[in-house]
């Protein structure tokens, strides 16, 4: 695996670029590319890697990424197999000078550009926002020329007016090296995949080729966060996914995202979601 930098396919010379993605999955690699980046998924679901954080997604979900921020969208498990339902995805690119180099900088758009500094820490849309930044995004497939540039600052416009939530508490400060990038990209990947399995530092440090203190040192220079720390965040947004089937007890959902004990389970779940198990299954069910 080898996605470093990412091309982003200029349209005819287009200062804004409307493409959809469709297929059995996502393309689940990690990568970066020096265009901002709004994504709505329009089908499918499964966790969203920003910055140096994950969370699940699902349909409806929009996301607005910054310039040069390592992400991915992995598909669930059953998007892999022959029965896929099927992804589908709506994604505008456009870099800070698609319109010149002093639009953003002009003072009635300063709101809009305090909005471009934000997105490096990657926004998620809030649910009361779906519907009207979605409807928008679906007409940019249809708008041309300056209807297209008009309907880009109406989705900034909207998401300036509304307050939404940050993936990452600070700004994020990638780490560009190719090396340094691919290596992390094969970890990354390998957790969203093996999570459930009892990953230990060990086996993870002989996926990066590194030693043990040095991939500990490694990992929590390009994440500001340790190895255990993320894992355990991806197992909880696993089985935030699996506590809307009332049908399975908390206790096998801790068990199935690969926690050995249920005491564990149960702290890092508060720790991470500020609410027990039981608490967020109530709050998904009421």
């Amino acid at each position: 695996m080898k996605p470093i930098f990412f091309k982003i396919p200029k349209t005819e010379n287009k200062a804004i670029r409307v493409q959809e993605e469709t297929g059995r999955h996502f393309y689940g690699k990690l990568h970066y590319h020096p265009e901002f980046q709004i994504t709505l998924i329009e089908r499918g679901s499964g966790l969203f890697y920003g910055g140096t954080n994950a969370v699940q997604f699902e349909e409806g979900d929009l996301y607005f990424i910054g310039q040069d921020i390592p992400h991915l969208i992995k598909s669930s498990e059953k998007y892999y197999g022959v029965d896929s339902p099927g992804v589908k995805g709506l994604s505008i690119f456009f870099s800070y000078n698609s319109f010149g180099k002093s639009f953003f900088e002009i003072p009635e758009l300063t709101e809009i550009r305090n909005l471009l500094l934000d997105a490096n820490r990657v926004i998620k849309v809030n649910a009361n926002l779906k519907s009207n930044v979605k409807q928008l995004m679906l007409e940019m497939r249809s708008a041309k020329n300056e209807l297209r540039v008009i309907q880009l600052l109406k989705i900034l416009s909207q998401l300036i007016n509304e307050k939404y939530v940050f993936l990452n508490s600070t700004e994020i400060s990638p780490v560009l090296n190719e090396k340094g990038f691919e290596r992390l990209n094969k970890v990354i990947n390998y957790t969203l995949i093996n999570y459930a399995l009892p990953i230990t530092i060990e086996n993870i440090a002989e996926k990066a080729s590194l030693s043990k203190s040095q991939f500990s040192r490694y990992f929590k220079e390009r994440t500001g966060k340790t190895y255990v720390q993320f894992l355990n965040e991806v197992r909880i947004e696993n089985a935030c996914s699996l506590l809307i089937k009332e049908e399975l007890t908390i206790e096998k959902i801790g068990y199935d995202v690969g926690f050995q004990n249920m005491s564990n389970f149960n702290r890092q779940f508060k720790n991470i979601k500020k609410l027990s198990p039981s608490h967020y299954r109530s709050k998904l069910l009421f």
